[in-house]
């Protein structure tokens, strides 16, 4: 064994789970720490939104070391100095570790437990009983993960009125966050192979978006009925739509017919694709986009990876 290995080996014995702040049970760090959510989550939000109105924020990566070397000053500062001239000149190694620290939670922000009512949830083909029924798993999320649910989902929204400097609209948020929010324990066991894998990714990604165009719905006090005129305007804007918001044939009713085709829909419920769209089409990620019932069946032999 290297001398090397036996440093690291050595100091992981010494460090206490309680001194940890990155791989550590969400519940449990902030019983201990006494905060409401994470401080890594403030400190580097409070950065993002200060400096971080760039292109690519969120879906392009830090240097390596450079997020090393963040992570390092958590684990023994908590709440280091980011206004250090190697933090601002790399301002995606702030966002990436933030990503990270999700990433690693041993049960996931939204948790293993309730994945397959989140899948159900959004299964469900009314809006409004998408809602209802989304707003009850949530409930059932432990305190702690609940309100850092919150606080990074109104980051997140906030982030996204920036979408027109930083080509991260709701939907391009939504799919780098999503896998490191939402996972299923089952699937992750099975070494994510088929076509499981495949709909996870997809239940993971409508999952977020769902919540992130419906925020003030599902943390707030707005009215569940997803049709006003005004909740349809706010959800295209921060989806990056080009749509012409005022025009009377976007205000629909609460009520959606009970099939739905592909195409169908108000704006919000139809698209729900894989994509990253960038204003100067540089960079396009695609994936299928049929409508989510489509995915139960879906044969393994045409999943095309990429």
């Amino acid at each position: 064994m290297s001398l090397a290995m036996k440093a690291r080996q050595k100091v992981k014995r010494k460090a206490a789970p309680k001194d940890r702040v990155f791989g550590c049970d969400l519940v449990e760090h902030l019983q201990l720490s006494g905060q409401d959510v994470p401080q890594v989550l403030k400190s580097c939000t409070e950065f993002v939104e200060k400096h971080g109105i760039v292109d690519g924020i969120y879906r392009l990566s830090g240097v390596s070391s450079n997020i090393q070397k963040l992570r390092l000053e958590f684990d023994t500062d908590r709440s280091p100095d980011l206004n250090k001239d190697v933090y601002l000149q790399d301002i995606h190694c702030v966002s990436s570790l933030c990503k990270a620290y999700f990433r690693e939670l041993p049960n996931p922000l939204l948790t293993y437990q309730l994945y397959d009512k989140f899948a159900d949830a959004v299964a469900i083909q009314l809006e409004e009983g998408r809602l209802v029924k989304i707003k009850e798993v949530l409930k059932e999320l432990p305190p702690q993960h609940y309100r850092t649910l919150e606080f990074l989902m109104r980051h997140l929204v906030h982030m996204a009125s920036f979408s027109s400097q930083t080509n991260m609209h709701v939907r391009n948020l939504a799919i780098v966050w999503a896998p490191n929010l939402l996972r299923s324990k089952d699937i992750e066991a099975s070494g994510f192979n088929g076509t499981a894998a495949f709909m996870e990714v997809r239940i993971q990604s409508i999952v977020v978006e769902f919540i992130l165009t419906h925020l003030e719905q599902l943390f707030g006090d707005a009215p569940l009925c997803a049709g006003s005129r005004e909740s349809l305007r706010k959800s295209l804007l921060l989806m990056g739509s080009s749509t012409a918001l005022l025009d009377e044939k976007y205000c629909f009713p609460c009520n959606v017919p009970t099939v739905l085709n592909a195409g169908d829909g108000p704006p919000q419920m139809r698209p729900y694709h894989t994509i990253i769209d960038l204003n100067d089409h540089k960079y396009t990620l695609r994936s299928f986009s049929f409508p989510f019932p489509s995915l139960v069946n879906f044969p393994a032999k045409n999943v095309t990876r990429f």
